[in-house]
């Protein structure tokens, strides 16, 4: 190598090595949050929670009588500032734990609980009550560390739900337990159970705050839409488990893709043969007849009319009333409906041989049967393979409308998540990858058969 290649090697080198220095450098620097005083911070958080409770009236009682003392400030490496304060505030949660039975219902004095048709009927019955406890509780003091993001829209506190209950004396705490708790109610004398009541609801309700719990997102364009695309694939797939219901679907479309897939094989090589028996024979007996009118009925009827309209008429009209399984009607649907097409190409594929090719075996002895088995069939289906093989892919595809009869298969179970996160995008991306994956391992498998019969034909 040339000392000037050398040269422009090392230099390149350096640059790149400088870039790299200066962009950590600028990353670095544009991840740093706006410095702030002890006074200013002080400011921001009492003005935050006090916007959280300024729509409630008990917790506006609170909001007046706390105060947050910020101690030290630390800068993070999020553009966060990290905030150590003590709060003055009033202990709820002591106030109204104690209370916990009376007001949900087990009080002999407040009667049978089930009046309350609603939350509200609670909130107006108990609220003065539940008021008064609030003022009368006692004065507590709590440290506690809070986080505020410095991002494109200004400072934002980050409220987490353990800030919210220190600050608010345990109303967090309180909802919880009492969402959580069994209400028992005298009722003619015996007790009944009330689970999750208008009771328990209307309680919790007059200790709602307005706040946003989620992390403030500080990051660039590109960071931001990494982040939530990672957080949507975590709410969609990893919360709950959701990607069990993605695999259990897929293994319902595996069968229902393999046993219709045997139907459609077997009755299309059937028909074929009928329909080339028919087309190649001069004299043609009558059972022969019926079969290929049979035969064409089946075909124009099946492959005249949406495969959507079939399943949902084979189930609902004709196997729903006799209490037949969903999957066998899908696949009994599936694999007549493949059957239709497996036929016209196998057909097409026998006709393609050539007729002195019949006429060879049967010189040599054989009989109808053991000719087109032997030496008619053998050719045809090296020639309609790659047809065939593009039918199977059809087939794969068109079993995700199987979820118009509610069979739980990968389209089914995409609908479930989606239905249950509001998230129209990563469900259905996530089915879409998965049919494109097991297409194209299906392509591949064809493409090895094609390559074996062309190293068999040599």
């Amino acid at each position: 190598m040339s000392k000037n290649k050398i040269l422009v090697l090392v230099a390149l080198a350096i640059v790149v090595i400088v870039a790299v220095v200066l962009g950590v450098k600028y990353v670095n620097s544009e991840m740093i949050a706006t410095e702030m005083t002890t006074t200013e911070a002080e400011t921001l958080l009492n003005e935050t929670f006090d916007r959280m409770a300024e729509k409630n009236s008990i917790m506006k009682v609170v909001a007046d009588k706390n105060y947050i003392t910020v101690n030290e400030i630390e800068y993070g490496i999020e553009k966060d500032i990290i905030l150590e304060c003590s709060v003055d505030t009033l202990d709820v949660y002591s106030a109204i734990s104690s209370e916990y039975d009376r007001f949900l219902g087990t009080d002999p004095k407040k009667g049978n609980s089930t009046m309350f048709k609603s939350r509200l009927d609670f909130k107006i019955e108990f609220q003065d009550d539940v008021l008064g406890l609030v003022e009368s509780a006692n004065e507590i003091k709590a440290d506690m560390v809070v986080s505020v993001y410095d991002t494109d829209s200004g400072l934002i506190v980050y409220a987490e739900n353990s800030v919210i209950d220190t600050v608010f004396g345990g109303v967090i705490k309180i909802s919880e337990e009492v969402t959580n708790k069994t209400t028992y109610v005298d009722v003619n004398g015996q007790e009944q159970v009330i689970l999750s009541s208008n009771v328990n609801k209307g309680l919790v309700q007059c200790f709602e705050l307005n706040y946003d719990s989620e992390k403030p997102i500080t990051a660039g364009a590109l960071a931001k839409f990494l982040i939530r695309l990672k957080d949507d694939f975590v709410r969609n797939f990893i919360e709950y488990d959701r990607w069990k219901t993605i695999f259990t679907g897929l293994w319902v479309t595996i069968k229902l893709t393999f046993f219709s897939l045997l139907i459609g094989i077997a009755l299309g090589f059937l028909i074929a043969f009928i329909r080339c028996t028919y087309l190649k024979l001069q004299k043609h007996t009558w059972y022969l007849n019926i079969l290929n009118g049979i035969c064409q009925l089946y075909l124009s009827v099946t492959r005249g009319t949406p495969v959507v309209v079939q399943i949902m008429i084979i189930y609902f009209v004709i196997f729903m009333p006799l209490g037949v399984d969903k999957f066998l009607a899908a696949v009994i649907c599936f694999g007549l409906n493949s059957g239709a097409y497996v036929a016209e190409i196998v057909r097409g594929g026998i006709m393609s041989v050539d007729n002195g090719q019949t006429e060879a075996g049967r010189s040599l002895g054989f009989s109808y049967m053991q000719t087109m088995w032997s030496i008619v069939f053998p050719q045809a289906f090296k020639n309609v393979l790659p047809a065939l093989a593009n039918e199977f892919v059809v087939l794969l595809k068109e079993t995700s409308i199987a979820f118009y009869i509610g069979l739980g298969d990968l389209m089914y179970a995409g609908n479930a998540i989606r239905a249950a996160t509001y998230s129209p995008f990563m469900p259905l991306v996530a089915v879409a990858i998965i049919y494109l994956v097991m297409v194209l391992i299906l392509s591949k498998l064809v493409s090895l058969l094609e390559r074996r019969l062309r190293n068999s034909e040599r």
